[in-house]
């Protein structure tokens, strides 16, 4: 067995094909991974038996020729708030600790019927609403680059995970950062398809209240998405999970430095991008335009982004409370109500939003993605930072309105100022990258987030690859090494 535990899943994979490697060898490399860095706490949920049972059958097969499909073999992981079929599906709470699910997840089945051998559930954030991933089930997962510090939410298991070399590859979610914030302070990439790119049906189970099936529901904001340790698994992922709705994704525009145009937006005037932050984006766009990036910083067509967040914390909450079940809703609006911050009141409006509200609320997004259409008319991604500072230490403290945290000397909320990067892609619906560009004087990891036109989520992919190749990308974490 000559593969490494950092290697790319799409390295995996041809070494398996070329009889190097064995689905088996690679299990049971991330197995003992899992046990060896148990304070990780990443991978939270394991079936070994019917994990070894599947890779055992996925070699045979490769022996005898049948392949299953492009990743055949290949263990994965998938996180707690999607459905697997004859394994716990928790969504990180204890109301749903026993919960053994009986179907998979749309998405998940995607991934299986390729080939994939899922053999671990990643944790979260008890119903996947915190910006850290902590639980009173599962317990805390701590930032592979630091211990003392969190992997971001609510996909903070799946960065972990992929960071810390326990899987190649894990499907997580994302609303307003979820997917992005933990690939950036963990060090890894992560998409966040194009809304309506990738099923959802699945990916919020309460099995706590059988009459309630959130499959039935719309999604407004929330996706699924891939983690992975490279762009090309990333594109490999995306075409696996996009099935029929991949028709609609446009190619690549680029796929070299010297024609890919991007416009930089780096700067935010109310919430100002930590010195360290900023230092190595910086740092990282003059790297960029060595290479022969075409990098522009006339940002006058670019959208308010006080004007997105505001949108986004509107949008995103009666995103959510669609999916209460009735006691859940009702015991949730007073509860903000009695709140005086910025966040909960805005919250507590959207909870309650009239049909007609709604529609209003919808008009301002559709005027907000003509802004940013007309931003695309001129370069072919936007690089912004995906969140203001490096990852912060733990802090559990309730409730999450009053969390602060100290950044340049300076207190900043913790929300909603951590998602004002990552809501200003999600609530358009557009497709983002987290592409790890450098470390920080403190030795932590910095991410870029690439946004692409809706449907261009291969030219995000691209734009990652490219900076992948330009500035190093993943890189393993000393403490896991």
């Amino acid at each position: 067995m000559t593969s490494s535990p950092f290697h790319t899943a799409t390295a995996q994979l041809s070494l398996m094909q070329s009889g190097e490697l064995t689905s088996r060898e690679l299990l049971d490399v991330y197995l003992d991974r899992i046990h060896q860095h148990a304070w990780v706490n990443a991978v939270v949920t394991v079936d070994v038996d019917a994990a070894r049972s599947a890779a055992d059958e996925a070699d045979a097969m490769r022996r005898a020729g049948r392949l299953l499909g492009p990743l055949h073999g290949l263990p994965i992981t998938v996180k707690h708030d999607h459905e697997v079929a004859g394994m716990l599906s928790t969504y990180g709470s204890e109301l749903n600790a026993d919960h053994r699910a009986t179907r998979d997840a749309e998405a998940v089945a995607r991934l299986r019927g390729a080939g994939a051998v899922i053999f671990g559930r990643t944790n979260l954030p008890e119903f996947a609403t915190d910006g850290q991933s902590y639980n009173s089930l599962h317990g805390t997962t701590s930032n592979p680059w630091d211990p003392r510090r969190t992997t971001g939410g609510s996909s903070g298991g799946s960065a972990a995970a992929v960071a810390a070399g326990m899987t190649s590859l894990d499907l997580g979610s994302d609303m307003g950062g979820s997917i992005r914030i933990p690939a950036a302070w963990c060090g890894v990439f992560g998409l966040k398809p194009t809304k309506g790119v990738v099923p959802t049906e699945g990916a919020a189970p309460s099995p706590s209240d059988p009459a309630f099936d959130p499959s039935l529901l719309a999604e407004d904001i929330a996706v699924s998405g891939p983690l992975a340790r490279s762009a090309k698994d990333l594109d490999l992922a995306l075409s696996i999970l996009a099935g029929e709705h991949g028709a609609r994704l446009a190619p690549a525009r680029v796929n070299d430095a010297r024609r890919l145009r991007a416009a930089v937006w780096l700067d935010d005037a109310r919430l100002p991008t930590s010195s360290e932050t900023l230092e190595v984006l910086q740092t990282a766009c003059e790297a960029l335009a060595d290479a022969g990036v075409d990098l522009r910083r006339d940002l006058a067509a670019a959208p308010d982004l006080d004007e997105l967040e505001e949108l986004f914390e509107s949008l995103f909450m009666s995103d959510l409370v669609g999916h209460l079940n009735d006691p859940a809703y009702e015991g949730m609006v007073p509860a903000l109500r009695q709140r005086s911050d910025w966040m909960s009141r805005t919250h507590a409006a959207a909870a309650v939003l009239s049909h007609r509200d709604w529609l209003l609320l919808n008009a301002r997004r559709n005027a907000v993605l003509r802004q940013w259409d007309r931003l695309f008319e001129d370069v072919d991604v936007v690089l912004t930072p995906v969140v203001f500072t490096t990852a912060p230490e733990h802090d559990h403290s309730e409730p999450v309105e009053e969390r602060v945290l100290v950044v340049d000397g300076v207190e900043r909320s913790w929300r909603p100022n951590l998602t004002r990067w990552c809501g200003a892609a999600g609530v358009a619906g557009l497709p983002s990258v987290t592409v790890p560009v450098g470390l920080s004087r403190s030795g932590l990891p910095v991410a870029v987030q690439i946004v692409a036109p809706r449907f261009a989520d291969r030219t995000a992919i691209a734009a990652a690859d490219i900076l992948e190749r330009v500035l190093g990308g993943y890189r393993v974490p000393p403490r896991v090494a």
